[in-house]
C-alpha cells in the first residue's frame, strides 16, 4: 500500500489545531475565573479588612447610612435600654433593634441570635438586625430561621457598605485585587500553553519533523527470458521498496505449477516448497527472479515434499 503524505499532513494539522483549542479554552477559563469570582473574593476580603480598620464611630455611621437607604431610621430614645452596640431603628412605624459587633475576628453563633431576640422583646421591637464584619456561623443561621432577624456578616455586609466608602479607601482595594487577577491570568495562560504542547505530544500521529517513509516501488515485470543474461548492476532500492519486491516475488513464484508454498527464510534466501519430488521449478523461478535486479543474486532453496526422501537443494539464479 502506498503511503499518503497528504494524510499525514492533515493529521498533524488536526492535532495542532486541537492543542491550540485546548490552550485557548483553558487560558480563557482561568482568565474569567481570575477576573471574575476570584477578584470579587479578594476585593471582599480586602474590603472587610478595611471596615475592621475603621473606628467604631465611623463604622456604625456607615452602617446606619446604608440601612437608611433601606428605609431604616435611627430612633433616639433615652428611655430605651440598649447596649453600646445596640440601636433602635424605625421602619414603616415598626421598631427594629440593630446589634452591631465591630471587628473581623468575631464569629457569632446561636447565643448572639438569642441575645438579640431577648433584647427585641424588652424593647418591643418587631424585628432585629445582627451585623458584624466577621462571620455568622451556621448554628446562628439555624437559630434565626423563622424569626424576624436579618443576619449581615462580612460577605453580605461589604456589598452594601462599599458604595458609601470614599474613593480614597476603595482605590487601593480595587488596584490590589486587579493586580492579583492579572498575576493569576498570566500564570493561567502559561499553564494553558504547557497543556497545549503536552496535548500535541500525547495525541497519536507523526511527530513534528518526522520524515514520511518513501513509498515502496516495485520493478516492472519484464518479458520471460530463456536464459539469465548478464546485466549491469542497478542502484540498490531503499529497504521499504526492497521488502515490497520480496513480497511480490514470493507471491508470484507461489503461482507456478508444482509450487505449494514460498517464504523468505532470510533476506537473501527464498524457500520454494514443491508438491512433486521429481519436479524442478528452478528455471521458471529464475525467470521471475531476474525481473528484480536487486534480488537476482538471492539463493533459491527448493524443498521437496515431506517423506519424499529427496534432499533440499540450493541454487542461485545469478551471481555478482
Amino acid at each position: 500500500m502506498l503511503a499518503c503524505p497528504g494524510g499525514r499532513t492533515t493529521d498533524t494539522m488536526l492535532k495542532w489545531l486541537l492543542a491550540i483549542a485546548v490552550a485557548l479554552a483553558l487560558g480563557g477559563a482561568i482568565t474569567w475565573l481570575a477576573h471574575g469570582p476570584l477578584r470579587r473574593r479578594d476585593e471582599s476580603a480586602a474590603g472587610i479588612a478595611a471596615l475592621s480598620a475603621m473606628s467604631w464611630r465611623e463604622f456604625i455611621r456607615v452602617v446606619l447610612e446604608a440601612l437608611s437607604r433601606r428605609g431604616y431610621h435611627r430612633l433616639v430614645d433615652p428611655g430605651t435600654a440598649t447596649g453600646d452596640g445596640d440601636y433602635t431603628l424605625v421602619r414603616n412605624g415598626d421598631r427594629w433593634l440593630l446589634s452591631a459587633k465591630h471587628g473581623s475576628a468575631f464569629v457569632l453563633g446561636r447565643a448572639a441570635v438569642n441575645d438579640l431576640t431577648a433584647a427585641m422583646g424588652v424593647a418591643g421591637a418587631a424585628g432585629g438586625l445582627l451585623v458584624t464584619q466577621g462571620r455568622i456561623d451556621d448554628d446562628a443561621r439555624r437559630a434565626a430561621r423563622g424569626r424576624p432577624v436579618e443576619l449581615l456578616d462580612g460577605a453580605t455586609l461589604w456589598p452594601e457598605l462599599r458604595p458609601l466608602l470614599p474613593e480614597s479607601a476603595l482605590l487601593p482595594i480595587s488596584e490590589s485585587s486587579a493586580e492579583r487577577a492579572r498575576e493569576r491570568s498570566l500564570a493561567g495562560w502559561l499553564l494553558a500553553l504547557i497543556a497545549g504542547v503536552a496535548v500535541s505530544y500525547v495525541l497519536p500521529g507523526p511527530r513534528p519533523g518526522a520524515e514520511p517513509p518513501a513509498p515502496p516501488a516495485s520493478a516492472p515485470l519484464a518479458a520471460p527470458a530463456a536464459a539469465a543474461a548478464p546485466t549491469v548492476p542497478e542502484a540498490m532500492p531503499d529497504p521499504a521498496a526492497l521488502e515490497a519486491q520480496r513480497r511480490e516475488l514470493a507471491s508470484t513464484v507461489a503461482t507456478l505449477p508444482g509450487v505449494t508454498r514460498t517464504l523468505w527464510t532470510s533476506a537473501s534466501t527464498l524457500e520454494v516448497h514443491v508438491g512433486d519430488a521429481d519436479g524442478d521449478p528452478f528455471l521458471p523461478v529464475c525467470e521471475l527472479v531476474v525481473r528484480f535486479p536487486a534480488l537476482a543474486s538471492s539463493r533459491i532453496q527448493v524443498t521437496p515434499p515431506p517423506g519424499s526422501g529427496r534432499q533440499v537443494r540450493f541454487r542461485q539464479c545469478r551471481s555478482y
